[in-house]
């Protein structure tokens, strides 16, 4: 079963999608293609037709592939899952060390091993590799889509600095396992993921897709212009020892704040409320991925 998002990355789809088909052709595998739409997002489609494939694969983005894992978890039904991806940043291909050429993607597909890997929920719902609020946390779903397919991660980059002087700190308590943690910061993000909101990544050795455990990260409001630029500049050279940052490791946090959060969640905007719970839910899906490839 493929699942393919035509409004991401529409140049690549429409050169790529001959190729793709050759690749599952040799190797026999009988392809289903099912396109997503307003009004049948890819949750749906998993739901509705996972019990007729043996694998399911993801033509799209970030977001598509958000969706489709979210309609893998609600399934009683567990297949294994290859990631083709024709989004902007893909930051989930990137973390995972899978290929961001489709062709060389759905060759892993075709041939690739399966590593488990885990998914988050927020709230009652699901996310892959990131939830988000605060700096820098709108930019990733404000930034329009013909931006993104034009300058492709500039885009994000360009949004960022439009931002950057609205920054705005939102009073937070945060409560894991085994600590407790409450003050004004200007961002927040519970990740599975190298890279964090398309701008800023951690070291290779620091996250494990299946530890059932969560990057935290929490950036306090800076004294001034210069102690913020001195953060930004922290984060951007993966060293995270600035006093404005906290980073610690989580598999369920309760997030309470003073007024309610906007969330990105895998680039898709949420009105999150005042009260969020966030789980790991540990090697939840089979991730195909290259022998070699991170996990």
């Amino acid at each position: 079963m493929m699942i393919v998002n035509p409004r991401s990355g529409k140049h690549k789809l429409n050169i790529s999608t001959g190729k793709i088909a050759e690749i599952f052709d040799k190797k026999d595998i009988e392809v289903a293609a099912y396109f997503t739409s307003p009004e049948y997002n890819a949750d749906y489609l998993v739901e509705e037709h996972i019990s007729e494939c043996d694998m399911i694969g993801c033509c799209g983005g970030d977001g598509t592939i958000s969706e489709t894992i979210s309609g893998i978890m609600r399934s009683d039904i567990k297949k294994p899952l290859g990631f083709i991806p024709m989004g902007t940043t893909n930051d989930l291909a990137r973390s995972l060390c899978l290929h961001t050429n489709p062709v060389k993607a759905a060759k892993t597909i075709a041939a690739g091993e399966i590593y488990p890997f885990d998914i988050g929920s927020f709230n009652d719902e699901y996310f892959v590799y990131i939830a988000s609020f605060g700096a820098f946390t709108e930019v990733s779903y404000a930034t329009p889509q013909k931006a993104k397919n034009i300058f492709g991660r500039l885009a994000y980059i360009f949004g960022a600095v439009k931002y950057l002087h609205k920054i705005k700190s939102h009073h937070v308590k945060v409560i894991t396992d085994d600590r407790s943690c409450e003050g004004d910061y200007i961002f927040g993000a519970v990740t599975n993921s190298a890279s964090v909101a398309g701008l800023f990544k951690f070291e290779d050795d620091m996250v494990d897709f299946s530890d059932g455990k969560f990057e935290v990260i929490l950036i306090k409001q800076p004294k001034n212009i210069m102690n913020a630029l001195a953060t930004v500049l922290s984060m951007l050279n993966k060293s995270y020892g600035h006093e404005n940052i906290i980073l610690f490791h989580a598999s369920e946090i309760k997030i309470t704040s003073e007024e309610p959060l906007d969330w990105a969640v895998d680039g898709e905007h949420k009105n999150g409320g005042k009260n969020i719970n966030i789980k790991n839910n540990r090697c939840a899906v089979n991730m195909i991925m290259r022998k070699h490839g991170r996990h």
